[in-house]
């Protein structure tokens, strides 16, 4: 929906967790799209120490100037700006997990992504499977743990057999993520979990192809991406920060799979959408097994955003500019 005028967004990266400088750089490439659509884009950092809108001077600095949380906006130069949607680009809390959501819901400043209640569940790997489970999804069986729990290691992996994954339960990039083959080494992945969240899951390892498919709303309803299949490189067993961000891995896009299977995960992943109520764009991690069943690894509530990133190599698939995907994401939230 145009309005005719040029709209203020304001994209905010940052964050609390340890996936802060991937944030930021996710934040950085989506304001650059954003500036090309023709938006007039604010950078917004925020972190602990405090809320800023970044500037750069012509020699490179930057200047930062104090976010007003009292209604989100900000001095600049002498002019109070106001903010006329919001793109949240944070990885993590409290931009990922709903807390940053109810904050402009309470606002009422349109943004982009999920709801605080859908990306408070999404973002939550045992809260979003519970969620599910009762729908028909594909899920792996699992143990959930908070801290301070007793457990026994050997209780559990009778129960979900070996190998088996450990994962925060609120988290990602793969911090604290390890697949465990020995009942010996649980203890010490679970602490390494413990060291990212204060709840976790232990999931049964399946089988299969890593598929990841992104979803996302506009003003003509909901829509599946070209899917990736993800192949780890050598020295690595699952898709894991160094395979993510390092180069260790293979993304194929479009994944080489059949076009009935990439109608089961399109279709699946569009499902889920509807179901947990999503809206603006999330992306959806699948194991595709041998059965061609999808079981759902995770939802990325806020992915990865950076020229590299998945779901801008879906959009390149797809046959789109990011600067039309970003800008049917912002106009389906006015």
């Amino acid at each position: 929906m145009s309005t005719g005028k040029i709209r203020n967004i304001a994209v905010v990266y940052g964050g609390y967790s340890s996936e802060v400088e991937i944030s930021k750089q996710s934040g950085k490439s989506v304001a650059q799209w954003l500036h090309n659509a023709g938006y007039h884009v604010y950078e917004v950092l925020l972190c602990r120490e405090g809320w800023w809108v970044v500037t750069y001077a012509a020699d490179g600095s930057e200047h930062h100037y104090a976010i007003d949380r009292n209604d989100f906006s900000c001095m600049v130069e002498g002019k109070r700006v106001c903010f006329d949607n919001v793109f949240i680009m944070i990885h993590g809390d409290p931009g990922e997990n709903g807390r940053l959501q109810a904050y402009f819901e309470l606002l009422d400043i349109p943004f982009t992504g999920c709801g605080s209640l859908c990306a408070s569940i999404a973002f939550d790997k045992y809260a979003c499977k519970t969620y599910l489970r009762d729908s028909g999804t594909y899920l792996a069986d699992d143990v959930m743990l908070r801290r301070g729990d007793t457990y026994d290691t050997s209780r559990i992996t009778a129960a979900l057999g070996l190998p088996v994954f450990v994962k925060p339960s609120g988290g990602g990039s793969s911090f604290g993520v390890t697949k465990v083959k020995r009942t010996e080494d649980l203890a010490a992945a679970i602490e390494e979990a413990f060291k990212e969240s204060d709840t976790l899951i232990i999931e049964k390892a399946i089988t299969g192809k890593e598929i990841d498919c992104g979803v996302y709303a506009d003003a003509d309803g909901v829509h599946a991406l070209p899917l990736i299949e993800i192949v780890p490189g050598p020295g690595h067993e699952f898709f894991d920060y160094d395979a993510k961000y390092m180069g260790a891995s293979k993304e194929i896009c479009p994944a080489p799979v059949s076009e009935a299977q990439t109608r089961i995960i399109q279709d699946e992943a569009v499902r889920i959408f509807h179901r947990l109520g999503c809206s603006g764009l999330v992306r959806m991690d699948f194991i595709l097994s041998g059965e061609d069943k999808p079981y759902l690894l995770e939802i990325n509530p806020n992915p990865g955003m950076t020229a590299s990133s998945l779901v801008p190599q879906m959009v390149r698939q797809a046959g789109m500019t990011m600067e039309d995907f970003l800008k049917g994401l912002i106009d389906g939230r006015q």
